[in-house]
């Protein structure tokens, strides 16, 4: 009977109803506190797990899978600000509008401009101005649009979207305040991270080309003396060849030619000729000297060019065959670089017959005259092996200085790269085919005289 009176006169003095509208407030009050504690959890814990390495699909991925308890969220997107563009670069859930460019009558560049957040109704008919967000694929009715900002520079944008209808509240879009603030320093950390990587790998890579620069110095040195060494031996083999070849000649007119020791001096009168040019090339090719252009016969170039490296290939098992065009065109040539040219595509060619498993390995030297895609005509020299081919991917970096695929022994990577730049200088340029277990064809190509006034 007592309680019947007391749950009266708290009913009547409206006592029980402020009871339970102050429980219902304490509960509302407890649960929003506890909803911001978890959002400063969820920030602090997103500033710990996000590593500057990280992408940014999985920057998002870790964000998004950590707001649903306290923010509605089934959607979150990055776009991010690229000089005047624009791009979504990450989306949870992942779509295929990734790396879309906003277009400039969106919503989005409205937001960039006012810089400050806002909240967007997808109303009918709304989702047109929104095209490149999963808007009406997801069934989107409410968006957060916050700007990323560092130090009042906007270098993109946050984007949480859900299905439900007017449900953010300012807690909300504080909390996406706070979390947009996160990821901006996240993104530009990022940036920051990418930049110093860059300029990491592009100081490494200049290192290694100083210390390969070096190296080759070094090699240079040694070719240098090794060049002055063979002119000296050249000089003072050049004086006996001609007491040999003198004393031989003079032998044969004294015998006559029906004297039975004819032939032997014979041979040594030719065999001694034969030393006394290739002592003169190895004089010409070792010789500093500024580069004269004069007409050049190319089929000579060959033929000098044979005299001094046909013993190296020859003992390697290879034949070399030669098939020169007659009356070849001269051409406006320096014959020492020509020369060296030359050189280089031979030794290239035996070094690419090493080791290769063949019957016959042979190396076709053609020279031609032939006409260019600009009706030019054009002299051409060409060296074609039987080896083992170049790999595509090294097609477009034969001619790098510095790339090569021979040991550090047998190599230094600027035969091919000093090749090319002096038939450019020549106004011609070095063509390459191959096929890998084929063999492979280089053609320096010059044009003609006439065709370069």
């Amino acid at each position: 009977m007592i309680d019947d009176k007391a749950r009266l006169i708290e009913n009547l003095t409206g006592v029980r109803s402020s009871k339970l509208n102050y429980y219902v407030e304490l509960k509302k009050r407890n649960r929003e506190i506890v909803i911001q504690n978890r959002r400063l959890e969820i920030i602090h814990q997103l500033s710990r797990d996000i590593n500057i390495d990280m992408s940014l699909e999985m920057i998002v991925q870790r964000v998004y899978e950590n707001l649903p308890p306290v923010i509605p969220c089934d959607f979150l997107g990055l776009i991010t600000l690229e000089g005047s563009e624009l791009r979504l670069v990450a989306t949870q859930p992942p779509l295929p509008c990734k790396g879309l460019v906003v277009p400039r009558n969106s919503v989005l560049w409205e937001t960039i401009r006012k810089q400050q957040e806002q909240v967007y109704l997808c109303v009918a008919g709304d989702g047109k101005l929104l095209e490149e967000l999963p808007v009406q694929e997801l069934e989107l009715k409410c968006l957060i649009l916050d700007p990323l900002k560092v130090k009042q520079n906007i270098i993109g944008m946050l984007i949480i979207g859900t299905r439900e209808k007017n449900v953010y509240s300012q807690n909300d879009l504080a909390f996406s305040r706070q979390l947009a603030d996160q990821l901006a320093i996240c993104v530009q950390n990022r940036r920051l991270y990418e930049e110093v990587v860059q300029a990491k790998r592009e100081w490494e890579e200049a290192f290694r080309a100083r210390v390969q620069m070096q190296a080759q110095l070094v090699q240079s040195a040694k070719l240098a003396a090794i060049g002055e060494m063979a002119a000296g031996v050249a000089h003072e083999l050049n004086s006996p060849m001609t007491v040999i070849i003198g004393n031989a000649q003079m032998l044969q007119r004294e015998l006559g030619p029906e004297h039975p020791s004819s032939q032997l001096l014979k041979d040594i009168v030719t065999c001694g000729l034969r030393c006394k040019k290739i002592i003169q090339n190895l004089l010409t090719f070792a010789r500093q000297e500024p580069p004269v252009v004069t007409p050049t016969d190319l089929n000579e170039v060959v033929e000098r060019v044979l005299s001094l490296v046909k013993y190296q290939i020859n003992r390697n098992g290879i034949v070399i065959c030669t098939d020169l065009a007659r009356d070849l065109p001269m051409v406006a040539a320096n014959g020492q670089q020509l020369d060296q040219v030359l050189i280089n595509l031979l030794l290239n060619a035996r070094d690419a017959l090493d080791g290769v498993e063949r019957e016959e390995k042979h190396i076709h030297i053609r020279t031609g005259v032939r006409r260019g895609e600009d009706g030019q005509q054009q002299v051409v020299v060409a060296v074609k092996d039987n080896g083992q081919g170049i790999p595509p991917e090294n097609l477009d970096r034969l001619f790098d200085p510095f790339f090569t695929t021979k040991e550090a022994s047998r190599g230094t990577g600027l035969g091919l790269s000093v090749s090319l730049g002096i038939a450019r200088a020549h106004g011609g340029t070095i063509e390459v085919e191959s096929r890998p277990g084929e063999g492979s064809t280089f053609t320096l190509v010059l044009p003609l005289e006439e065709d370069r006034s």
